[in-house]
């Protein structure tokens, strides 16, 4: 599905089920974007604006795709260093 354009804003209210389409907060201000939604759509945006949580880029008969700010988890280090050295 191709994005050339942001149809509008979930903030104002939808009438249609609300897909996410994760990006990370360094893509939202990239020009040309390949990314997969939440139900498996493949979407092209492809817009000469800086992207907001919530803008919509998609629409379909039942869904709007929308943009939801990604933010993946810290993975644990793998040892633990202690906090403090001891000299004893």
């Amino acid at each position: 599905m191709l994005c050339n354009r942001i149809l509008g804003t979930t903030h104002h209210g939808t009438y249609k089920k609300v897909v996410d389409v994760p990006l990370l907060r360094e893509e939202l201000s990239a020009r040309s974007i390949r990314c997969i939604a939440r139900d498996g759509v493949e979407i092209e945006i492809d817009v000469y604006e800086d992207l907001q949580e919530g803008d919509i880029v998609a629409e379909t008969d039942f869904n709007v795709y929308a943009i939801k700010i990604y933010v993946p988890k810290k993975k644990p280090e793998q040892e633990q260093r202690p906090k403090f050295k001891s000299y004893l």
